[in-house]
């Protein structure tokens, strides 16, 4: 009955399952035949009643009666599947075979059992399996067999079937817009289901839904795949077999496998002749629909594995016009569970087809397959590789033993090379005969070029070479270069831009004034053996004669804060003529384009497993050092080859180094510790050697100032890897690791930039920046020519020589020379090594190296400044090495002898209205708790105090950087001092004493002790002009005032002004008083030989100061009643007292007279 809003349209009629036109192995190229073989037993009764099932159980034809359909053959016979939980026969165990459950093991109350039966099966003729497809369509009576209704059905009648069945289909329509898809049908009842009623049963029903298309169209895709490369490996071999299933709409085909490699070149296409759409041309032209490219490893037994999946869309063709461009191989990219899994090189045609136009002629064929036609597939060129396969560094254990006897194979498509086996790792890593050349036709445009495959092997005992790492090199490009001539001239070109010499071909040499060389004869010849090291010598008579000051001022650290641009630091370093180093912002191997990361010799790669093993935490097995050189052939083999680019190397063998580590400082560095920073030290390690500073590492900062050398030997390259690492010291529990960076010294030996030891601007044989290097700019010259095929310079005396095609002079490099220049060597040297700073060198530097973290391995921990000089000790023996120990600060003493005061400021009135102050001075260093004063100077009535009193202040200074260095704990219960840098000044203040209430500050004096105005010979004399931050009314500067810096002068003596922290009604800055004083530093060995105590306590001596003699109105009245009523009453009041005391008499005299008069005149009148 008709749903309601629903009505029929048209006869019921059969509607076969379409699935069922499809056999299982439809769309593929390859498939594996599987069939059961299930046996059963009697309890007692041993294993008999053979039968065949499929995988669901279901009856099924038995294994020898199974043959290959027409288009198939097979590849091989009939195999036991053991790639199973199964027993060593293949068997696996169950109850009963409806149940399921099978296991491995055989028990006594299993009574089935079953195993399964393989055979692979290759289609070799694409179009009789059509056909096939096409005979066996279901027939148009629409029947489907199975054994049982709840088995299988398929659209064959086997001899094993039971049951059948059909579908029937009739069209419903919706009466209107919006009906309800979901209805109750109403059927009517058979005579046994009379019971009801009205005859009906009603049933919940959700009919099909059905897309109606007036047209169809054809179309045919060609897929043409060409390669992929940098797939992940798929087998614990480190391989893979791939093959490539391409998906479009609802067809599928795929390639056929490559065995063994991650950079497969199938060079295949693929024909889609049969795709049906019910999108127009123009539509499918607009929007083509999205091919999907799935990449497989092949496994003979279970599922294959996904390596990873690409899509792409077609390039549609409707027209004639569009059937005569080619396309174009394009590279896409291959993902693998959300990251990168490769790339594939391959392009995708969708034809329109109509009876109208003619498709283009099928690619030509290879057997059964189909090639990329040859207007697709690259171009190939005639082309040289040649590859330098130096050594093997850091191989991992593989199968609990040790890689000794590797060798390494090259493959790019299908040419090979492999190196030389590898006597022992353990004594020398680099193989005996590096260099491997191959002549292969690859393609001409980098873009097709296929990948440089390696494979580590290693060779073992009983003939194993078992597969210990591999690695794909995908893109070539920049190892891409020019055949040398056949010549064999080097194309090596000097750069002297910049000179202003012109070019002078001829062998004239033009004579320049050579400057004074400050360099006894016998230093000098001390040089003419280029086979002996520069050794320390002492200074001439002339140069011997600089005080201990400027011995102090000049060290390395002045040469490194000259190079930083930190003025205060490095005193008059640059004002004697003395270089500067580079100082880098970056590690040494980023900090110039042309460096390369000193890969300039060889790259290294990262070998990985493949499939990662459980108990590897990482893929990464190990590294090989190796480097390519690609360049093009001549097309006629007969023609001569060029010369190999690998024609000069070092040597393979291990050679013993001497290793010099400098660790300048660390900045910004992660804080460790609770209070928000570090306690670090540094810990250098290198193969089994380990050094560190843990007894010497610096409390409580962020940014130490290390300055500590490591030296040790290293063989190299067995010893190549050099970790530093900066650690945070912690007194309970073990040390935090705050981050480390890695220095591969085999690649700066190397290098051709020379990176072991970087070249000074100078050439200097003593002195702060004293010539270093095992050999002569002279010899180091010569061996960069001999490296790059140049003839050797010519020297012309010794102001002049010829390299290449020039000729330079001395001048040409020293016009500006100056008399301050000191400690030079030979002009010779001088000259060789100007020429060796204007090529691709490294230079004298500091780089600064950025600190990770392996918990934190992308985020920056801070940046570690150091160097490192690597000496190979078959050059000789290296010069000195660099004394970059930290600036310690020595003990100094500043003795401030307070002698007077003037026109200090009356800050307060007495009782008797005159203006007075009780005048003190107080004075201290900065960072220093204890404030030293004098005493009290009471009731100065004019501004003027008298003293003799003497500060003694102790203080650690740092003469080279003018600075003060303050060692004080933050806290009670801090364990180590933090150590503060503060300049020295003296800070002066004169102050008003007062007993019942705060002291007045009146007025203040600081003194920068390195810049200090030179005092006043006079009181007179002295004002605020020598202050050098006053200025006069409006705005006027007055003249500069000499300054004098007491490290140099020793002593002073003189006035200086206070100023007063008030301004005036114009707002000018006031005097607050002048302060005498003599100030005077005194030297660490001085201290004890010339002591002095503190005020004018014992020793009161250098010099003895006496009392002060101050006027006696100075006292403190409370301690002093007598002179209180001297000196105060007495002075401003004696006529008021002189009166007092003779009307207080009189009063007196009165009061005697009337007290006494009565009794006098009674006894007169009695008497």
């Amino acid at each position: 009955m008709e749903p309601q809003g629903w009505r029929f349209v048209g006869d019921w009629y059969i509607s076969p399952e379409i699935s069922m036109s499809f056999d299982r192995d439809a769309g593929h190229r390859k498939f594996l035949e599987d069939v059961f073989e299930h046996e059963n037993r009697i309890p007692g009764v041993g294993w008999g009643m053979t039968s065949w099932a499929d995988m669901r159980g279901d009856s099924f034809t038995s294994r020898d009666e199974i043959v290959a359909s027409e288009g198939w053959e097979w590849e091989d016979v009939w195999q036991v599947d053991l790639n199973r939980a199964v027993d060593e026969d293949g068997w696996e165990y169950a109850v009963e075979s409806s149940m399921g459950g099978y296991g491995a093991v055989e028990k006594r109350y299993h009574l089935c059992r079953r195993r399964r039966w393989v055979r692979s099966r290759t289609l070799t003729n694409p179009e009789m399996a059509g056909k096939k497809d096409e005979e066996h369509l279901p027939d148009s009576s629409g029947w489907e067999y199975a054994v049982f209704f709840n088995t299988k059905f398929h659209h064959k009648n086997r001899h094993t079937d039971i049951v059948r069945r059909r579908r029937w289909h009739r069209k419903m329509i919706a009466q209107q817009p919006g009906t309800s898809p979901v209805f109750i049908n109403k059927l009517k009842a058979s005579s046994e289901d009379s019971s009801d009623d009205e005859g009906e049963v009603q049933t919940l029903s959700t009919p099909r839904m059905f897309l109606s298309l007036p047209e169809v169209y054809k179309y045919e895709l060609r897929a043409y795949m060409y390669q992929a490369r940098d797939l992940n490996a798929g087998d614990k071999s480190g391989t893979s077999d791939p093959y490539a299933q391409v998906s479009f709409l609802n067809y599928s085909q795929a390639t056929e496998q490559v065995k063994k490699t991650l950079s497969p070149t199938w060079d295949q296409t693929l024909l889609f002749d049969k795709i049906v759409c019910h999108e127009s041309p123009a539509v499918i032209a607009v929007n083509p629909p999205e091919i999907v490219i799935e990449i497989f490893d092949y496994n003979k037994f279970g599922k294959p594995d996904m390596l990873g999946r690409a899509f792409a869309k077609p390039k549609v063709k409707i027209t004639a016009d569009d059937y005569q461009e080619n396309a174009c191989l394009e590279w896409y990219t291959i993902s693998h569970d959300g990251g990168e899994g490769g790339e594939l090189l391959a392009a995708f045609e969708l034809f329109a087809v109509s009876d109208n136009v003619t498709l283009p002629f099928q690619p030509e064929k290879h057997g059964a397959l189909y090639n990329v036609p040859s207007g697709i597939r690259p171009v190939l060129k005639r082309t040289g590789i040649e590859i330098l396969c130096w050594g093997v560094r850091s191989m991992k254990n593989f199968q609990l033993s040790a890689v000794t006897s590797p060798v390494v194979e090259f493959s790019i498509g299908s040419y090979i090379a492999k190196s030389e086996v590898m006597v022992n790792t353990k004594k020398n890593p680099n193989f005996p005969k590096p260099v491997l050349f191959l002549d292969v036709l690859i393609p001409i445009e980098e873009h097709y070029t296929p990948p440089m495959n390696i494979r580590v092997k290693d060779h073992r005992q009983f003939g194993r070479h078992p597969l210990v790492g591999c690695l794909s090199v995908g893109k070539l490009e920049k190892y891409r270069c020019d055949c040398l001539p056949l010549t064999g001239e080097s194309t090596f070109e000097f750069d002297f831009t910049g000179l202003d010499a012109t070019d002078r071909n001829s062998e004239h040499v033009v004579d320049f004034e050579v400057v004074e060389e400050y360099v006894e004869s016998g230093e000098a010849s001390a040089l003419n053996n280029d086979k002996k090291a520069i050794s320390r010598s002492s200074l001439s008579s002339k140069q011997g004669d600089t005080t201990q000051e400027q011995a102090e001022d000049i060290d390395w650290w002045s040469k490194y804060y000259a190079s930083c641009g930190e003025t205060s630091r490095y005193g008059d370093y640059l004002e004697k003529g003395y270089d500067t180093l580079e100082i880098y912002d970056t590690e040494l191997e980023k900090a110039n384009d042309f460096f390369n990361g000193f890969t300039d010799f060889c790259d290294t790669f990262l070998l990985k497993r493949g499939r990662s093993l459980d108990e590897e935490e990482s893929d990464i097995v190990g590294e090989l050092k190796a480097s390519f050189k690609i360049y093009p052939l001549p097309d006629d083999p007969k023609e001569h080859m060029p010369p190999q680019h690998f024609s000069t190397l070092p040597s393979s063998d291990p050679e013993e180094c001497i290793v010099r580590v400098y660790i300048i400082a660390a900045n910004d560095l992660q804080p460790k510790d609770s209070s928000g920073l570090a306690d670090p030290y540094i810990v250098v390690k290198i193969g089994q050697q380990r050094f560190d500073t843990m007894d010497n590492y610096k409390p409580n900062t962020l940014n130490p100032i290390f300055g500590h050398l490591f030296e040790f030997t290293a063989n190299i390259p067995l010893e190549t890897e050099l970790k530093i690492k900066v650690v945070d010291y912690d007194i309970i529990g073990s040390d935090d690791l705050i981050g480390e960076t890695i220095i591969d010294l085999e690649n700066r030996i190397l290098t051709k930039h020379r990176a072991t030891c970087g070249l000074p601007a100078n050439y200097c044989l003593t002195g702060p920046n004293q010539w270093r290097n095992a050999l002569t700019p002279k010899e180091i010259l010569v061996n960069f020519c001999q490296q790059n095929n140049i003839a050797e310079p010519i020297y012309y005396g010794k102001t002049g020589l010829k390299i290449g095609h020039r000729v330079l002079n001395i001048g040409d490099f020293e016009k500006h020379t100056s008399s301050k220049q000191r400690y030079l060597g030979e002009t010779d040297q001088r000259l060789a090594l100007h020429v060796l700073r204007r090529l691709q060198l490294v230079h004298e530097h500091v780089e600064s190296r950025s600190l990770y973290n392996p918990i934190q391995p992308d985020i920056q921990q801070g940046c570690l400044q150091m160097w490192v000089d690597i000496f190979p000790k078959s050059l000789g023996p290296p010069g000195p090495p660099v004394d970059i120990t930290a600036r310690q600060p020595k003990k100094y003493q500043l003795r401030c002898i307070i002698r007077n005061t003037k026109d200090v400021v009356l800050d307060e009135t007495s009782i008797t209205g005159e203006e007075m102050s009780d005048i003190y001075v107080k004075g201290w260093l900065p960072g220093q708790e204890e404030k030293q004063k004098t005493d009290v100077h009471y009731r100065s009535l004019d501004g003027e105090g008298n003293f003799n009193w003497r500060f003694v202040f102790q203080f650690n200074y740092i003469p080279a950087e003018r600075i003060v260095v303050l060692d004080k704990k933050e806290h009670f219960w801090s364990a180590d001092a933090t150590e503060t840098r503060v300049p020295p000044k003296l800070n002066i203040q004169i102050w008003d004493n007062d007993k019942f209430s705060l002291d007045d500050f009146l007025g203040s004096l600081q003194l920068d002790l390195h810049h200090m105005p030179e005092p006043a010979k006079s009181s007179k004399a002295c004002s605020l002009k020598q202050l050098p931050d006053y200025v006069l009314p409006k705005g006027k500067k007055c003249a500069p005032w000499k300054m004098v810096s007491l490290f140099e002068q020793k002593r002073v003596y003189g006035w200086w002004p206070c100023m007063s922290s008030e301004l005036d009604r114009d707002g000018q800055q006031t005097l607050a008083g002048k302060v005498e004083m003599e100030l005077e530093i005194v030297y660490e060995d001085e201290i004890d030989q010339r002591p002095a105590g503190k005020g004018r306590e014992e020793p009161n001596m250098n010099p003895k100061l006496e009392e002060p003699k101050r006027p006696a109105t100075s006292f403190f009245w409370f301690s002093s009643p007598f002179k209180t009523l001297r000196f105060i009453l007495w002075k401003n009041y004696k006529y008021w007292i002189l009166i007092f005391i003779i009307l207080l008499l009189l009063i007196i005299f009165i009061i005697l007279f009337l007290y006494s008069f009565p009794g006098a005149a009674v006894r007169k009148l009695l008497s």
